[in-house]
């Protein structure tokens, strides 16, 4: 099939607002990077969703369920901690819904996606650099507590996370038809991804093996736990030169985080069977980390 026929077989959406094109993001095979003959990896396009990221897919969830109930009206304000890719999901998605965002960020945070979180319309409220994400955390909490028409959103809402992972997991094993799922990758951070994913795919595969991609030196002893678990760390510095690679050989533009996931995955590629499947998980637009190499690199090494 020619890729003209491949792209006329594919329903072309028409949508009313950006946030109902949260989700359903595609699989891509890796062709030119790994291993031949080993388990084929493919790399799960979070950037694909409206915002760039798979932090849509809460923030949406959370949003959507607030206003269908009631408890969120269009005018209602929205506070997160953070300028990191929730703020810009959660600025690209209130804007659409009516609603106001307004980020508590401490005052030494990165700008890299100050821009973004700006031109949806979010106000940046800034907090002391000695006081941290904590300090962040509980200014918007406290901000949100204010008044009744402003809502903390954070990926704590236990019910609504789960739902939106429970999707992507889904996601993913209809897009292989029945292909077997020998491992999926995502990066880790606070866990969430990796913790509800896995109980969703393992419901299906329960000796799936999770891989959890670790930037820096994040120290997370609880998901050793299971024996499936398959974790690794990689530095900054590692990960963007295979994103480089995933550029230059498959046109794939990958987060560092993504870059992790790949690199996971193709270590673990050698170990599955060739008729197995690997997923990795790219969770942002490595677009959005161009021209802040430097800076990232320094930041992990100050860690």
């Amino acid at each position: 099939m020619s890729s003209e026929d491949a792209r006329s077989e594919r329903e072309a959406p028409v949508v009313e607002r950006m946030d109902e094109l949260v989700g359903n993001t595609p699989l891509v095979r890796l062709k030119q990077v790994g291993e031949p003959g080993g388990a084929s990896v493919y790399v799960k396009m979070e950037q694909f969703n409206p915002s760039g990221s798979l932090r849509d897919r809460y923030v949406a969830e959370i949003l959507e369920r607030g206003m269908a109930s009631g408890n969120v009206v269009e005018g209602d304000s929205v506070a997160v901690a953070g300028l990191d890719d929730s703020a810009v999901a959660a600025a690209l998605i209130g804007d659409v819904l009516g609603l106001n965002t307004r980020v508590f960020a401490p005052e030494d945070s990165s700008r890299r996606l100050l821009d973004l979180v700006s031109r949806y319309g979010a106000r940046i409220e800034w907090t002391s650099a000695e006081g941290g994400l904590s300090e962040a955390i509980e200014k918007a909490a406290e901000w949100a507590r204010q008044a009744p028409d402003r809502l903390y959103v954070d990926s704590y809402r236990r019910e609504a996370v789960r739902d939106a992972y429970a999707a992507m997991a889904s996601e993913v094993l209809s897009a292989l038809e029945g292909a077997p799922l020998g491992a999926f990758i995502t990066s880790i951070s606070t866990g969430g991804t990796f913790r509800h994913v896995a109980r969703e795919l393992r419901e299906g595969y329960p000796s799936l093996r999770m891989g959890g991609a670790i930037l820096g030196e994040l120290e997370l002893p609880e998901f050793k736990e299971h024996r499936f678990n398959e974790l690794a760390r990689i530095s900054m510095a590692e990960a963007f030169a295979l994103r480089d690679e995933l550029a230059a050989r498959e046109g794939i533009l990958v987060g560092p985080k993504g870059a992790a996931c790949v690199g996971l995955a193709l270590k673990l590629q050698k170990e599955l069977g060739p008729n197995e499947v690997i997923v990795a998980l790219n969770p942002d637009s490595g677009q959005r980390y161009l021209g802040w190499e430097r800076e990232l690199i320094g930041a992990a090494h100050a860690e």
